[in-house]
């Protein structure tokens, strides 16, 4: 097993670690006792100089020093952190299909200098693989993925508040590797501080301390507690030391980015491990606990896992700040509750619109005071809410509570055709998930290393891809594909079918290019086919396809807007059977605009069984709610208030238990084939 199977802030753990780490006597003494910035600069002191081999292959070369430091002890292959490849060391040269890769990039500081051959940073990496890293940003890859190669992911990233990065990620067990190599590199180099440039800036700040942003800081700590250090660092930083004479402090005491970013801030620095003191270590200060939106006079709430160590007493909880009167904690959490670890929850009433900040402060139990801050945004978006009690000529409409409302404007309404068209997206498809199962194949057709994108075609093999069908009966229709030629076959064609019948051929770039095609009325239940043939492969990224659909425009009924009052409710009547209308909502008294349009299908006059006539009890008990008097044989569904359907159950008897975990209201719906009602609950 490579790594430490647990990451734990037992100093018995964490210095275990150390033992078999080849340290110089006194190599830190410098550093013992101070905090902070003071403690990363005595750092940087001590491992500031280094004599770094010459850069690429030869003896005394970077090469030279991976096949030291970076062999997997099961077969002797190059250890690659940037792909699953097991590729065999060609001596002191580079391996098959190799490069040398600055994980912390060369193009941050420029070259020329010594961080651009320092081997406590440099890793052999597959040619591919770096070449798709690029120059980005290490952070958490969430949004469409340019490369996946199940080691490293390249792609879009929300980790920095405010914007999209183009970013990469490593594999779980090199995060805390990579971690580690970060935080050497700024201590190391910290006398870098005013080169930092580039795509560096989205996550380093020109200065020696902190000099990461702080999300990066927060990423990078969490990286390095949930990826703890391995043995394979620890060897990498012995014979590191052995060649270039300087050690990678990170790995020889794993708590130094506690003491310098993280929770031990406050404490002086110690290498002997025997650190009796309470600390708290997690959360942070500094840490942030953010709501987002919650729609006005309604409660959310958020949780913070909480650990302490060596605590003297048990912890004192208060919020401070202007909007502390929203924000509610529990008063103490009790010595031994903190100790083995406590999931603390926050909860935030909306109580007035606008941003909100206050700051909760843990205190006592011999620790120093960590400060948290809390934020939210009390939203005025109110909702309007889905229709209840629907008959065959009426149902009522349902809303949110607008702050400061005096009223609101109730608008019921069909929409009809007004004899004009416009265009209709019918389809859109990126691949981000690969092929959807709407979608058919025949031949070669697959997701490739081009992640996000589909291929067409092999060396040996045509490639098809089918739409689901489509009703293109209307005319004016049109498709739209974004492709690119593979590789070298150079102007690869893309064929496009309408129903099985040749309707255009493109011939692709070498780059990726949208390619439109108009074409007639067609029927129904259409698909359209891309087509690549053998050698003439084609990546597609992107495909759209519109129609001309009919314009319609509301028509109010009889009756409509009509001022409710202040009241969240309303009983719609006198409406025709099986037809469908809508509603919107507008307050009367702010600056609020008007509610998305909720769809309401009257039923059919003939029910049978109209659901709506039927009591359906409930009590609040621990745990969740507790129906009564159901109807034999229903379907129960749980909705939010934006009418996303949380669960469904069938129920058995008439008696059912909901689980519920989070406050709040809910729409619970009941469901037989004679009718359906929905009422709201109060959790």
């Amino acid at each position: 097993m490579r790594k430490i199977s647990t990451l734990s802030l037992s100093l018995f753990l964490l210095f275990s670690i150390v033992v078999t780490a080849q340290i110089p006597a006194g190599y830190y003494d410098s550093a013992i006792g101070k905090k902070q910035a003071e403690l990363k600069t005595a750092l940087h002191l001590i491992i500031k100089t280094a004599n770094v081999p010459s850069y690429g292959s030869g003896a005394g070369s970077t090469w030279a020093a991976f096949a030291k430091m970076d062999v997997r002890p099961e077969d002797g292959t190059v250890w690659d952190m940037y792909s699953n490849n097991h590729v065999a060391f060609n001596g002191n040269s580079a391996a098959s299909g190799m490069n040398i890769e600055h994980s912390f990039a060369k193009s941050w500081w420029g070259d020329g200098r010594q961080a651009a051959q320092d081997v406590q940073h440099l890793c052999p990496s597959n040619s591919t693989a770096n070449s798709a890293k690029g120059s980005w940003p290490m952070a958490v890859v969430d949004g469409k993925t340019t490369f996946d190669n199940s080691c490293i992911k390249v792609g879009k990233s929300s980790s920095k508040p405010g914007m999209t990065l183009d970013a990469w990620e490593p594999a779980d067990e090199y995060k805390g590797d990579f971690a580690r190599m970060y935080m050497y590199m700024v201590t190391a180099y910290e006398d870098y501080a005013t080169l930092w440039t580039g795509n560096s800036i989205n996550q380093l700040d020109n200065n020696t301390y902190p000099v990461f942003e702080q999300w990066t800081v927060d990423l990078l700590l969490k990286w390095s507690r949930q990826d703890p250090v391995s043995q394979k660092e620890i060897t990498r930083t012995n014979e590191a030391y052995k060649i270039q004479g300087n050690r990678n402090p990170f790995i020889d005491y794993p708590l130094l980015a506690e003491y310098i970013w993280g929770n031990l801030m406050t404490v002086p620095f110690t290498t002997d491990g025997n650190v009796t003191y309470p600390y708290l270590s997690t959360p942070s200060s500094g840490s942030v606990v953010d709501f987002g939106k919650v729609v006005y006079q309604h409660n959310s709430t958020s949780t913070l896992q909480l650990k302490a160590v060596n605590l003297t007493g048990d912890l004192t909880l208060a919020v401070s700040g202007t909007d502390a009167a929203e924000f509610s904690v529990p008063a103490t959490i009790t010595k031994a509750d903190a100790e083995a670890g406590y999931t603390l929850t926050i909860q935030y009433s909306a109580k007035t619109t606008g941003a909100k900040t206050a700051q909760l402060t843990i205190s006592g139990g011999g620790i120093s005071n960590t400060v948290v801050s809390l934020k939210a945004t009390c939203s005025d978006e109110f909702l309007a809410l889905p229709a209840t009690n629907i008959t065959h000529s009426g149902f009522t409409a349902n809303w949110t509570q607008s702050a400061y409302a005096e009223g609101y404007t109730l608008d019921v309404f069909s929409l009809q055709s007004n004899g004009a068209t416009q265009p209709k997206t019918v389809l859109t498809e990126e691949f981000a998930s690969g092929l959807p199962s709407t979608w058919t194949k025949e031949g070669y057709a697959d997701n490739t290393s081009l992640t996000g994108s589909m291929r067409l075609a092999s060396g040996s093999s045509m490639g098809k891809l089918t739409t689901p069908a489509m009703d293109l009966s209307s005319s004016g229709n049109s498709i739209t594909v974004r492709a690119k030629q593979y590789s070298n076959d150079t102007g690869a064609q893309l064929t496009a079918l309408l129903d099985g019948q040749p309707l255009t051929v493109w011939s692709t770039a070498v780059d990726f290019k949208d390619y439109t095609f108009d074409f007639p009325a067609a029927t129904a239940t259409s698909t359209i086919s891309l087509s690549a043939a053998s050698g003439s492969r084609v990546y597609v990224d992107n495909v759209v396809v519109k129609t001309q659909g009919a314009v319609q425009s509301a028509v109010s009924v009889s009756g409509f807007p009509k001022l409710t009052g202040n009241v969240l409710s309303y009983e719609v009547s006198g409406l025709q059977s099986d037809s469908t209308y809508y509603y919107t909502i507008t307050p009367v008294g702010n600056n609020v605009a008007v509610s998305d349009k909720i769809s309401v299908h009257t039923t059919q006059p003939n029910a049978i069984v109209d659901l709506q006539d039927i009591r359906i009890d409930y009590r609040v008990i621990a745990g969740g709610v507790l129906l009564s008097g159901l109807p034999a044989g229903s379907s129960v569904s749980l909705l939010d208030l934006t009418g996303k359907r949380l669960k469904t159950l069938e129920s058995k008897e008439s008696d059912v238990l909901l689980p519920l975990q989070n406050r709040g209201i809910y729409l619970l719906q009941v469901q037989q084939a004679e009718g359906l009602k929905i009422v709201k609950i109060l959790y």
